[in-house]
């Protein structure tokens, strides 16, 4: 079972990093609930967490229609136990960019 700690400590990360993420990319209104952002080349993304997986994933669209259809594929998972913020903020832009 998972526990309410790590489940809050992945939910942290991801708040702090849709912030950072914010300042870096254009925030488009909320799609399904979810903080939605779009790079640079026009694709859509969302950062979920993973707490099954103790892990966050940047979820992809490739047009706002893919989009609001709910039509996301998962790029990398980014392990907590494995990256700080600094680190998987970092991460996450390198995929993001690429």
């Amino acid at each position: 079972m998972i526990s309410k700690e790590k489940k809050r400590q992945i939910s942290e990360r991801c708040e702090i990093l849709e912030r950072r993420i914010e300042e870096k990319y254009e925030r488009i209104p909320d799609i399904h609930g979810q903080k939605c952002f779009r790079a640079n080349d026009h694709k859509f993304f969302m950062i979920t967490g993973l707490s099954w997986a103790d892990a966050l994933v940047i979820e992809y669209a490739f047009s706002e229609d893919e989009a609001k259809k709910n039509m996301f594929e998962d790029g990398d998972l980014f392990y907590m136990d494995e990256m700080n913020e600094g680190q998987m903020f970092n991460a996450m832009i390198q995929e993001i960019e690429s």
